[in-house]
């Protein structure tokens, strides 16, 4: 069985680079060691006894974190622990594109539903997991009652029954929580295909029986005290072969074609569309404030072009535009629009920019870089300095 010590070794290994800056460990400690050595020396004089948990807010929903650096950490072990010992893995967005992109290419006559979890993390409910632990008898005791002190804090505190957004370890416990839900999905006997990425459900059904699967899918949701979103643009039925909807950031669009295959279109959704906007026009206004030019010529780049995330013996994880959203059909056309956007924005006298500098950003094009692929390195400091005025974009 997996080790379950809040030491020194257990710790090195969940640190990341991000922990580093978050809590500023090189200057208040000098070394990531220091750090870890001054967090398990807490732990062993204090005891595993965590402060009552921050509040901000996020795209109008509450985000909680740890309010000192050794709670935070605590929690990231926690996290590795259920991880491990359950064997929990979140679904491959990549993958179940690739499935999609390939299933809805078949012209057979087929119905599709794409769903969604409503309020996912505040309806799951924490204190079911936690007596899931406690009569399983696998997670170490110190674990239980680390998740036992952050429900005890979210219920007293905030009113919160479900699991927090923000903590390292909720991911996990939704994941681990709903793959009972994904097993009764999978195995009813008119589903073809399913898949789940976090709250987003797809689901692909011979025709005239998808309202029996999704009857079945509230059911099992109902039992376990979760609902179907039915917003627009969360909820989707209709045949295979004239399917257009909107799923993990895409838009997808069939066009079916009698006795070959149908052509699945695949572009940018425009609500990313719009939230890549939205942080150009506030990279605009920010600049309008500070007058950093650099700082907002980096942003632009930033928006436009790929990032190393991390290097790795198989080649590097890159994070950007042209990699989140690598199955597009049109070759990133669907960008196009952006750089309209920015250039309209630049014209405008409301942010003070002069000719050269206008100049200097319409250089940067959203549409090229991501059709190219270009790459650009980034600093942390420099990233972290980027991203601080989309915190909730």
């Amino acid at each position: 069985m997996l080790k379950q010590v809040f030491d020194k070794e257990q710790l090195s290994k969940v640190l990341t680079p991000s922990d580093v800056w978050q809590w500023d460990v090189l200057r208040f400690y000098g070394n990531v060691q220091t750090a870890v050595d001054h967090s398990v020396k807490h732990w062993r004089s204090c005891g595993l006894v965590l402060s009552p948990l921050e509040i901000s807010t996020a795209k109008n929903r509450p985000v909680f974190v740890p309010s000192k650096m050794e709670d935070a950490f605590a929690i990231k072990l926690l996290d590795r622990f259920i991880r491990r010992i359950y064997k929990v893995r979140q679904s491959d967005r990549n993958r179940i594109v690739r499935q999609l992109v390939t299933l809805l290419k078949d012209s057979g006559d087929y119905h599709v539903l794409r769903l969604d979890i409503n309020n996912c993390y505040e309806s799951i409910s924490f204190k079911r997991l936690i007596d899931k632990f406690e009569d399983d008898l696998i997670l170490a005791p110190e674990c239980v009652s680390l998740l036992r002190n952050i429900h005890n804090d979210l219920s007293k505190n905030h009113n919160l029954q479900g699991l927090p957004r923000g903590l390292a370890v909720s991911p996990t416990l939704s994941e681990l929580y709903l793959e009972s839900l994904d097993k009764k999905i999978a195995v009813h006997p008119d589903v073809i295909y399913s898949a789940r990425y976090v709250d987003d459900i797809v689901i692909i059904t011979p025709t005239k029986k998808e309202n029996n699967v999704q009857r079945h899918v509230e059911s099992v949701m109902n039992d376990m005290d979760l609902r179907l979103n039915n917003r627009a643009g969360k909820y989707y039925s209709g045949p295979s072969r004239c399917a257009s909807f909107s799923y993990l950031g895409y838009s997808v669009s069939v066009d079916y074609k009698k006795g070959s295959a149908n052509e699945v279109a695949v572009t940018v959704c425009p609500e990313k569309i719009k939230r890549i906007k939205y942080r150009i026009a506030i990279s605009l206004a920010e600049y309008k404030r500070d007058r950093n030019f650099s700082l907002l010529k980096k942003r632009i780049k930033y928006i436009s072009m790929l990032k190393k995330v991390k290097k790795g013996k198989n080649g590097d994880l890159l994070a950007g535009i042209a990699h989140n959203y690598q199955y597009v059909t049109d070759g990133f056309r669907c960008l196009k629009p952006i750089d309209g956007f920015l250039c309209t924005q630049l014209e405008s006298p409301r942010f003070g920019l002069g000719p050269i500098e206008r100049d200097e950003i319409k250089k940067i094009s959203i549409y090229g870089n991501a059709r190219k692929g270009s790459v650009a390195k980034f600093s942390k400091k420099q990233t972290v300095q980027i991203l601080r005025v989309w915190k909730n974009a």
